[in-house]
């Protein structure tokens, strides 16, 4: 929302994926819902959330964690029910918090009514809604891989013809290319927002359209297995995606102070390809993920180099956000910081994600250090760990419940949760590092704070400082006022200087107390050190 300063949630306010399964459970059944969400709604703002995007919660056979939507107006049993989502996008409103939901129009469930009248037989008036064609030399009608491995189509023997799906064969693409398919997912979006829906997360924004030649897709080697070894050229990023974006965000703009966030497939495209999702005017997607920072090797100049290329794709009108873990990757703890320097290493991320320019959104647990669990074969829940294991596990050890005690069950359920728990849960857990003021939990919470407080945090201009190769520095100004950000991404003690010269004043820092004055000579660094500073002079 528009505030002092020209303050505007969805851009200068910090977001928090949430995996709704995996958050609290209220009705003791092993899954998190929609009142466990509500129920931590003061510990949210106190963790300084200004918005949250929730995981799938419409209706779904779950097949792929509802990412297989049944019926897009309506919640999920599992998560409750539409008066429970209700009385949540009040109580988060209440509370300064705004409510993202993940849209998912890419594809539905094969049990979703559309595609249920859309097979009945060929001259149903549905039948048009996803993408049906017949055989072509006795196979399919192209080469066409699905994301999960295999031919994108599937026959349908009651009406002899294929059917498309990107993902599995009971998520059935949708056809963007029938306008009755667009004016409804329009006027879907139009029904959530009508009841408060502060925003979307499009799901797999730049699948929407396929090649309507049906021309082939060039093999890759380097797409690998599960892409079929071949080059998406005409399953994403086809002519008619900006168009379909312009007319979405047609739809936000009937409403005040609503967003959209892209989730866009990169694979071979790069960053550039996120950032064209924006639009040259800003006038397509308000955000767009690119996970370039998921993908990097820890090291300064790896990250630092990952947001220079970022931000420089950022059109004029554009604005970035940043993410290290979501509901798809290995958490960042799993990734960069197992072992003895685990906290030290996730306070210089934490500095980085949330000083950095964009948006920056956390995943659920990752203000505490939680880790990926432990899934074994009997525990995974994820269809692709099913289909895959054990080269690929699946995405459940991401997905794992919330740590908030020490207690049975980690104080997330009073029963067996749907997931395993990590086993380090009696020693990371909220409660605890509520009580330590040095704790990853605690140091979130003043980042938030700051970064809040100190306008040039985010809505400042970013200027890259040369330095250590283990180092990583930048400026942020905000009209007259400065603040510099280091970080020591190594375990060795270093020496650096303040890059702008001049005299600074310790606003945070992990080894200083606020305050304290640096000046422009060389100082010396500890390891994993933080430093967040204002000019003074």
């Amino acid at each position: 929302m528009q505030g002092e300063g020209g303050y505007i949630w969805w851009k200068h306010g910090v977001m928090c994926e949430i995996w709704p399964r995996s958050y609290y459970d209220t009705n003791k059944d092993g899954s998190g819902d929609l009142k466990g969400i509500n129920t931590k709604l003061e510990y949210l703002a106190d963790l300084g959330i200004d918005g949250i995007w929730l995981g799938p919660i419409n209706s779904s056979p779950m097949i792929d964690s509802g990412y297989d939507v049944a019926d897009y107006r309506t919640i999920d049993p599992l998560y409750g029910s539409m008066a429970d989502f209700e009385e949540l996008l009040q109580h988060a409103h209440n509370h300064g918090i705004h409510i993202i939901m993940d849209l998912v129009v890419n594809h539905t469930s094969d049990q979703h009514a559309w595609f249920k009248e859309s097979r009945s037989s060929r001259d149903n008036p549905k039948r048009d809604w996803y993408i049906w064609h017949d055989k072509k030399g006795g196979g399919p009608p192209t080469n066409w891989k699905a994301l999960v491995g295999g031919s994108t189509w599937d026959w349908d023997r009651s009406t002899g013809q294929y059917y498309l799906h990107s993902f599995l064969k009971t998520q059935p693409d949708l056809n963007w290319r029938n306008p009755a398919v667009r004016k409804e997912i329009y006027d879907t979006m139009r029904f959530w927002l009508d009841k408060g829906v502060d925003g979307f997360r499009c799901d797999i924004l730049n699948y929407f359209l396929k090649d309507d030649e049906l021309r082939g897709n060039p093999f890759s080697l380097a797409a690998g297995p599960f892409n079929g070894f071949q080059k998406h050229l005409y399953t994403r990023n086809q002519p008619g995606m900006y168009e379909i974006l312009k007319e979405m965000r047609a739809v936000l703009d009937e409403y005040k102070d609503r967003m959209m966030v892209g989730e866009v497939f990169v694979a071979e495209e790069g960053p550039s390809m996120a950032a064209a999702y924006l639009g040259g005017e800003g006038e397509l997607s308000h955000l767009s993920f690119e996970f370039s920072l998921v993908f990097s090797k820890w090291g300064a100049h790896r990250f630092s180099d990952a947001l220079t290329n970022w931000y420089s794709l950022i059109p004029p009108k554009g604005w970035p956000c940043n993410v290290l873990s979501n509901h798809d990757r290995p958490r960042a703890v799993t990734r960069y910081a197992a072992g003895e320097d685990t906290v030290r290493r996730m306070k210089v991320l934490a500095a980085m994600l949330l000083t950095a320019w964009g948006t920056p959104f956390l995943y659920y647990g990752e203000e505490i250090g939680m880790p990926n669990s432990r899934i074994t074969r009997k525990d995974v829940k994820d269809t692709i760990g099913k289909m895959y294991w054990p080269i690929v596990k699946g995405r459940d050890g991401e997905r794992n419940p919330m740590q908030w005690n020490g207690g049975q069950h980690a104080g997330f359920s009073e029963v067996k949760p749907w997931l395993p728990l990590n086993d380090d849960y009696s020693e990371i857990n909220v409660d605890i590092q509520t009580q330590e003021p040095t704790s990853l939990l605690n140091f979130y919470r003043r980042l938030t704070a700051l970064r809040r407080e100190k306008p040039a945090l985010h809505m400042g201009g970013f200027e890259k400082s040369s330095s250590h190769i283990d180092i990583m520095s930048y400026c942020r100004t905000y009209q007259s006022k400065k603040v510099y950000v280091m970080l020591n991404f190594s375990a060795n003690k270093l020496s650096h200087t303040c890059t702008p010269g001049g005299e600074w004043s310790v606003l945070l820092g992990t080894h200083r107390s606020g305050g304290t004055a640096i000046g422009s000579e060389s100082f010396e660094v500890y390891p994993y050190e933080v430093l967040i500073l204002e000019k003074s002079k």
